[in-house]
């Protein structure tokens, strides 16, 4: 709202906005509630199933894997500008946008087709991209500790670990996580199972009731770009990070020594061609 005329600054450009849907609030409480239910009890069933749903897991979290990689790459060529509200209608495209679809939809049956004639691709893919996602996590922790030292009023400091640093360690976090993959795929997927589940329940609690726990997009952004100290995480994501590693390590050991004294630990190498 513009000042009255006797409080208007001359010098100032003032600029009056009115539509005449007047001011629209959206409320994504209630989606995110239930968001955040379905992820928790998708958690707890890949908790309690374990093993038994392996295979089946594996295959979704590659086509998911698959799809989003795609999307990503199509997203940074500016295809996606159709789903995009803040881009122009010039740049928008409807080719470009259904395009950008069908090949993430042909790129999820490539790697399906793929898995069924090698079953270590699956472990391996899986490992290239959690490589990549703890990488930004703790690119992410480690920034956030070192801005928790540098004073607020420091505009121009530098992040702890910069942008070309960062792609670095993203690069070999990857390559990490696809050779454990590829040379213990039975145990690794144990290790990825148990912590999609327990990422599944404590991010699920946190769309009901947020404490601190940040957008993954913001994360992701603020480890490829310069931030200078801007972007500081709250105590409470260190905490709900720990309550993750937590829940982990426990559902982990849990697994992976029933497998042990089952004898079925070694039940991948065997199917492998």
């Amino acid at each position: 709202m513009t000042p009255d005329d006797d409080e208007a600054d001359p010098c100032t450009i003032y600029v009056n906005l009115e539509h005449a849907a007047g001011c629209p609030v959206m409320d994504f409480g209630p989606m995110l509630t239930i968001l955040g239910t379905v992820m928790m009890f998708f958690g707890l069933v890949l908790q309690y199933m374990g093993r038994r749903v392996q295979r089946h897991f594996m295959r979704f979290i590659v086509s998911i894997a698959s799809f989003v990689i795609v999307c990503g790459i199509c997203f940074k060529l500016n295809w996606l500008a159709l789903f995009d509200p803040t881009e122009p209608d010039q740049n928008k495209s409807v080719f470009l946008a259904f395009f950008s679809i069908l090949l993430a939809i042909v790129a999820v049956v490539i790697i399906n087709y793929l898995f069924k004639k090698f079953l270590r691709l699956a472990p391996t893919f899986i490992g290239l991209c959690a490589g990549f996602w703890f990488s930004i996590y703790l690119i992410a922790a480690i920034n956030g500790v070192g801005g928790m030292f540098v004073p607020a009023a420091a505009a121009g400091s530098k992040d702890v670990i910069g942008p070309v640093w960062g792609m670095v360690i993203e690069g070999m976090g990857s390559c990490l996580g696809g050779l454990i993959g590829y040379n213990y795929s039975a145990v690794f997927c144990i290790l990825i199972q148990t912590f999609v589940s327990a990422y599944l329940i404590v991010r699920g609690s946190t769309l009901i009731i947020n404490l601190g726990f940040p957008n993954e997009i913001v994360l992701m952004q603020s480890v490829s770009n310069e931030t200078n100290g801007l972007v500081r995480l709250p105590t409470s994501f260190y905490l709900y990070s720990a309550t993750i590693v937590g829940l982990w390590g426990g559902s982990f050991y849990y697994q992976l020594k029933t497998e042990w004294e089952n004898g079925t630990l070694d039940k991948m190498e065997d199917e492998d061609d």
